[in-house]
């Protein structure tokens, strides 16, 4: 057994171990690429426009008036109707939105979808560059 002395990210662990180099080549190939996996990922980050939470749902709905032909046959319904929800101080709340707007929410509501993806995965190959330098099993 050697004492080795291990240094990257900021951790120093000294520990005795058996050292052997082809392992360490081997890990060090993985954390290269787990760095560029990450830089990738920052990259991607790069290119997201603006965000915003929540959804967009179309809808067809039926008046008020009981003699319209809405209440007959649901293909009469009125609509469509555009809305986007979203949750604010834990509660729902919705907008109406015209065609316009429609394009522009999708839009942004996609970037968000893809930043959410996006973190994740930079934390997933966080967590395994972490495990990976210190000697644990990656989760």
């Amino acid at each position: 057994m050697l004492l080795t002395s291990r240094i990257a990210y900021g951790i120093r662990t000294d520990r005795a171990e058996n050292v052997n180099p082809l392992k360490g080549m081997a890990n060090n190939k993985r954390l290269l690429n787990y760095a560029e996996r990450f830089n990738a990922l920052k990259a991607e980050l790069q290119a997201i426009g603006f965000l915003c939470q929540g959804s967009v749902q179309t809808r067809q709905i039926a008046c008020g008036n009981a003699g319209c032909r809405c209440h007959k046959d649901p293909k009469h319904r009125h609509g469509p109707y555009h809305y986007w929800t979203r949750k604010q101080r834990g509660k729902t709340v919705g907008l109406k939105l015209t065609e316009e707007e429609l394009t522009i929410y999708r839009e942004w509501i996609q970037n968000n979808r893809r930043l959410e993806r996006i973190l994740r995965e930079m934390r997933h190959v966080s967590a395994r560059a972490l495990a990976l330098t210190a000697g644990r099993r990656a989760p």
